[in-house]
């Protein structure tokens, strides 16, 4: 068996289960991460002064999809972005740089967008595929401009799996929900 591929060796103990268990019993065999519930985790921020910032961590494990962060007022657009996955950053941005057009991002792996209605102003930071994180998400929004009159964050993440385990405590499975 060592020479078969590992969607042949699944599909072999799929039908090995099938034949075991009898007629209507069947098992699925899926390949890689299986990701649990869709979650979106939102946060409202009212006046925020410049030299201030908005956090938002997300403590547990899961994977990180999209965020959009809404900003209302401001008069520079020196307001910044940062992701950070278990410590690691992934992306640091400002709305004044992804403003310009040769600044934005837009393949099938990352979107990394700004669009402008009036004084509101939605940044758009999007993953393909889901990027994992084992223990803490944090996505901080920096302001370095006068008159930002509210900062709305929200972000699209998926729970693990119930089968999963956190890091660190072998056999646990993870408590859900996984963020707290």
């Amino acid at each position: 068996m060592k020479f078969l591929s590992q969607r042949d060796r699944c599909l072999l103990a799929v039908a090995g289960l099938a034949l075991a268990a009898g007629p209507g019993q069947t098992r699925a065999c899926v390949e890689g991460d299986v990701r649990g519930e869709a979650v979106t985790v939102e946060k409202a921020v009212g006046t925020t002064p410049s030299g201030e910032h908005a956090d938002m961590q997300i403590h547990g494990a899961g994977w990180f999809r999209a965020l959009a962060v809404e900003k209302q007022g401001g008069t520079s657009d020196q307001t910044s972005v940062t992701i950070e996955l278990d410590g690691e950053p992934l992306i640091s941005t400002s709305f004044a740089m992804l403003k310009n057009a040769w600044n934005q991002l837009n393949t099938t792996y990352i979107i990394a967008k700004v669009r402008t209605e009036g004084t509101r102003s939605i940044m758009t930071l999007w993953y393909s595929p889901e990027l994992r994180f084992r223990a803490l998400a944090n996505l901080r929004v920096d302001v370095q401009e006068d008159g930002v009159d509210s900062i709305r964050v929200s972000a699209i993440m998926n729970k693990p799996a119930p089968h999963e385990h956190i890091p660190g405590q072998a056999g646990t499975p993870a408590a859900l929900p996984a963020f707290k």
